[in-house]
């Protein structure tokens, strides 16, 4: 039996910034069944209050998010980090700077903040409707976050042909030496190295003494691929791309908002199936 599901947000478990009650319902029957039911996003902790409360997460011992691609991982109740692997300042300010020479909105998360340069109005309106805590700076200098605990980094356009010719310019600036991503299909995204949501679930499901073939991970996008590969039954959404689908162990048949999620645990949970695919 399965014992853990690592969820994705945007464009996996939610429609319009919230849990549908489709997936809610499922959510709770899987929690019934003793099996943990664990957001994997590339948001902020912060950002997720409201979503955790959708699920009956929020505030609990025992519960837990992994959060900035896996940067972040925590256990709910008081927001007790557990594990967190920030971006060097230095490290953080070079990407910074090598965004001038591109047509992209700039956004810098801390633990407590995300910091927006360059802003794009579409985005800003976006960090809105997610209720996100976040400032829009008009300099473009990050100097004052020097003493503070930078999460990621990343570039937004809403053009992911212009965001993957960007990846190709600076490959030799970030091999080796940055976690690179893409998601939500606006987002290239920089984590340190090592950081991203497949090693959070190793390092949850070790912390759980969970064997990691009893874990289910289910996204969308490129930030998901190395949860879907690590995990016990991997699995993407119909709307992700065919090279995503061609990774995943299994592929739902609703997308997203047609409760993709749910489909999930009535089929591997409820269902009760661990093999058979």
């Amino acid at each position: 039996m399965y014992k853990m599901i690592l969820s994705d947000l945007d464009e996996t478990l939610l429609v319009n910034h919230h849990v549908p009650k489709v997936n809610q319902e499922a959510i709770f029957k899987a929690k019934e069944k003793g099996v943990k039911f664990v957001p994997a996003t590339g948001r902020a902790f912060n950002m997720i209050g409201e979503i955790l409360q959708e699920i009956d997460n929020y505030q609990k011992e025992d519960e837990y998010s992994i959060c900035f691609n896996g940067g972040l991982i925590v256990e709910n109740k008081d927001a007790k980090i557990l594990s967190f692997q920030g971006l060097p300042f230095d490290l953080a300010k070079e990407m910074f700077e090598m965004g001038k020479n591109f047509d992209v909105c700039v956004m810098i998360f801390t633990l407590d903040c995300c910091y927006i340069f360059n802003a794009d109005p579409d985005e800003v309106e976006r960090k809105t409707v997610q209720k996100a805590r976040f400032e829009v700076i008009d300099e473009y200098n990050m100097d004052f976050l020097k003493d503070d605990h930078i999460a990621k980094l990343l570039y937004e356009k809403r053009d992911m042909d212009y965001l993957k010719g960007i990846e190709k310019q600076i490959q030799s600036h970030v091999e080796g030496r940055l976690a690179v991503s893409y998601s939500s299909y606006r987002y290239l995204e920089f984590n340190p190295i090592g950081v991203s949501k497949g090693a959070a679930l190793k390092w949850l499901a070790d912390y759980l003494h969970m064997d990691i073939q009893e874990t289910i991970a289910i996204g969308d996008n490129y930030n998901d691929t190395s949860m879907i590969k690590a995990a016990g039954l991997g699995v993407c959404v119909s709307s992700a791309t065919e090279d995503i689908q061609a990774m995943s162990n299994y592929v739902t048949k609703a997308d997203y908002d047609q409760g993709a999620v749910a489909e999930v645990i009535e089929k591997f949970v409820e269902g009760g199936q661990m093999d058979g695919l």
